[in-house]
């Protein structure tokens, strides 16, 4: 007989072996009926609710018997079913784990950055390192802090305090603690921003010892395998982004969290890829690093701006992109608006023979490369700017002094150039032949370090001698040392402050406005800002020549002219938010007001209203004689009633004034009526109807 036909379940073909069948309640219930009278004493009884309950014998109501029994028999079966399979249970398998036990969290690999009131920043970061075979691992990274007070003391995160930073040039090393179950963690408070770190790991399963490794569990992309030159080199990076907390009080922190941390929208974010390609030398295996703003359109009508970024000495494609955080500052600014969608490109610059020391990267080799081959490369593989108005050239360290000697070379390629502590290294020549070649075309040079680095003497010198022959220089200081955090920061205020706008132009409206003295006059100005995709048209009004503090103008643009305001003109400013170099103005002209005097006229409709209606008044305001250059009145009349004022316009030398009457009890109120003046006609103000509402 075929035994799958008769039900029976097929033999194993690895044990040779058929297993037990599963038995369904009705075979248990078969089973263990005969054992049923044993098992049974196993069952609990209800318990009795008093005393005589216990003693008196149970009787069996009609409504229970037999139908009762039957169902407490049943009851009791499934008890001794329970028991039974219970002891199955426990005499032979495994027993699943209760529900609590199976769901304990797991352990979180990585940075996990949480509030902590008892951190002296208000954050607190733990790491977690999960390799069971390694017999050591030390987090480490630029987490030791300077102080701005006290230049090269170094002190430990938990010293941190208002105008300490952490800084590079000195290694931090905290060893980590092992869990049973190879888990290797240290919690550490850190400041806001992006923050360098890496462990240092001694495993013998691998052959490591002291291996320098970024978090295996970061999101950051990098190039594939060893390709990179810091995983060449044992000396790669990773970051932590902390956001900000009140209690840090520091406004450069606030600003490194606004740009260095995440945006929140992950549709705001930009992706980051690594394409291979071949050097000006004509060696493989080397990658850069692209950036892609959010929406990227590779058929956009506009070309998008391209920024190429060179490392420092030991560095490669990946500095920009982890540790100095590049992609999370630009798609906070771009989501800002502060900056037009941006391409950004990396590139590694030790590609001359193959040892690891300062001679693999040579500057010279590196400019060509950059021109002759990743531009070509980049511009026809991305929807990237051709012209030198939409190109950008920014280096660290070695990569800014790299940048002397593409401008020095290539001095009509790019418009914008970043030296972050990194100098060009130029010639008053040098500085002469980059004027003639430039012309009066575009250029712009921005320098800068960080305060533990040193003066800004060098980058000051530089500056003004691309001001002398007519063009942009800025320099700064951030708080930093030389280091990955330092560039980032930098590069904040290049790309923020230096890089094209996006703004073309500027304008407000209206552009001139005539007005007496001694009044409250109140004037909306609005501005039209014209800009590329993406950029803010948002605008900074100012209103300049006052003389009264209760002169002012609202963020929306709205003017208030104090009455007691002597000045004769004034005038108000829109400034881009983006580009403070494009600005517009209207102005604003103050005379007295003219002797004519005028008859004022007010009169409401009707003169009594039952409470909530409308009184509707007509103010007619005429010259008492005619004047030959003035027609008909102008200016404004101010309505007052029940307290509250409106201030309205004349049209014609009249308007009509709706009185609402809402909120207001029974009784007689007075309408005032002030008229403004103009330059023929005298101000003047009076009390002209009692209106009452019932």
């Amino acid at each position: 007989m075929n035994p799958q036909a008769a039900g029976a379940a097929p033999i194993d073909p690895v044990t040779g072996r058929r297993p037990a069948p599963t038995l369904g309640t009705l075979d248990i219930e078969r089973r263990i009926r005969p054992h049923f009278r044993m098992l049974i004493r196993f069952s609990v009884p209800s318990k009795p609710s008093t005393a005589s309950a216990r003693a008196r014998p149970r009787r069996a109501t009609t409504e229970e018997s037999p139908r009762m029994r039957e169902t407490t028999g049943r009851r009791r079966l499934r008890l001794a079913i329970s028991i039974l399979a219970f002891t199955a249970l426990g005499a032979g398998a495994v027993v699943p784990a209760p529900a609590a036990a199976a769901g304990r969290p797991t352990i979180a690999q990585g940075a996990t950055v949480k509030a902590d009131r008892n951190s002296p920043t208000g954050y607190t970061v733990t790491f977690v390192y999960r390799n069971p075979h390694a017999t050591q691992v030390r987090l480490a990274g630029d987490l030791t802090l300077l102080d701005v007070n006290t230049g090269t003391t170094r002190y430990q995160p938990e010293e941190w305090q208002p105008g300490r930073y952490h800084a590079g040039g000195t290694e931090f090393l905290r060893d980590m603690t092992r869990d049973p179950k190879g888990n290797w963690s240290v919690s550490v408070p850190l400041h806001a921003g992006g923050l360098s770190y890496w462990y240092r790991v001694w495993d013998p399963t691998q052959g490591w010892e002291n291996k320098r490794i970024w978090d295996p569990a970061s999101t950051n992309p990098r190039p594939p395998g060893e390709s990179s030159f810091r995983v060449r080199n044992n000396d790669v990076l990773d970051a932590v982004y902390v956001p900000y907390a009140e209690k840090q009080n520091d406004p450069v922190l606030k600003e490194r969290a606004d740009y260095e941390v995440p945006v929140a929208d992950r549709a705001k974010r930009g992706t980051v890829q690594y394409i291979p390609y071949t050097t000006i030398l004509g060696d493989s295996g080397h990658y850069l690093g692209v950036y892609l703003p959010a929406n990227y359109d590779a058929n956009r009508a506009q070309p998008y701006k391209v920024a190429y970024l060179a490392h420092g000495i030991f560095g490669d494609e990946t500095d920009f992109m982890v540790p100095a955080n590049v992609p999370n500052i630009l798609d906070n600014m771009i989501a800002k608006g502060e900056i037009e969608p941006t391409v950004v490109v990396t590139m590694g610059n030790h590609f001359t023979g193959t040892s690891l020391g300062f001679a693999s990267y040579n500057q010279t080799n590196a400019a060509n490369n950059l021109v002759q081959t990743i531009l070509p490369l980049i511009e026809g593989g991305y929807n990237v700017s051709t012209e030198r108005s939409g190109r950008a050239y920014a280096g660290f360290s070695y990569g800014g002094m790299t940048g002397g000697v593409v401008i020095k070379n290539y001095p009509t390629t790019f418009a914008f150039y970043g030296h972050f502590s990194g100098n060009p290294s130029l010639t008053t020549q040098d500085y002469d032949t980059i004027a003639n070649a430039v012309g009066d075309d575009e250029l712009s040079v921005f320098l800068g370090n960080g305060v533990f680095e040193g003066n800004l003497n060098a980058q000051n010198a530089i500056a003004d001698n691309f001001r002398a022959r007519g063009y942009a220089a800025a320099t700064t200081q951030v708080p930093g040392a030389h280091d990955g955090m330092t560039a980032g920061q930098l590069f904040t205020i290049f790309a923020r402050d230096h890089l094209w706008s996006g703004v073309d132009s500027v304008s407000v409206t209206p552009t001139t406005v005539n007005l007496t003295k001694g009044w409250n006059w109140a004037r909306q100005f609005t501005s039209q800002v014209t800009t590329n995709e993406g950029v803010s048209p948002a605008v900074t009004w100012s209103v300049q020549g006052a003389t009264s503090p209760d002169t002012t103008i609202s963020a929306a643009g709205l003017l208030s002219v104090a009455a007691a305001e002597t000045a004769s003109s004034l005038t108000v400013v829109a400034t881009s938010v983006v580009d403070p170099t494009k600005s517009r103005s209207a102005q604003v002209t103050l005379t007295p007001p003219g002797p004519a005097r005028v008859v004022v006229k007010a009169k409401a409709a009707p003169a009594s209203v039952v409470h909530g209606d409308t009184f509707t008044l007509t103010v007619d305001v005429r010259a008492q004689r005619a004047h030959p250059k003035a027609s008909q009145v102008t200016g404004e009349v101010a309505v007052t009633f029940a307290g509250a004022t409106q201030v309205v316009a004349l049209h014609g030398g009249a308007v009509v004034v709706e009185l609402p009457t809402d909120g207001l009890s029974a009784g007689t109120y007075p309408v005032h009526v002030a008229y403004s003046g103009d330059p023929v006609h005298a101000p003047t103000a009076a009390v002209h109807q009692q209106l009452r509402v019932r």
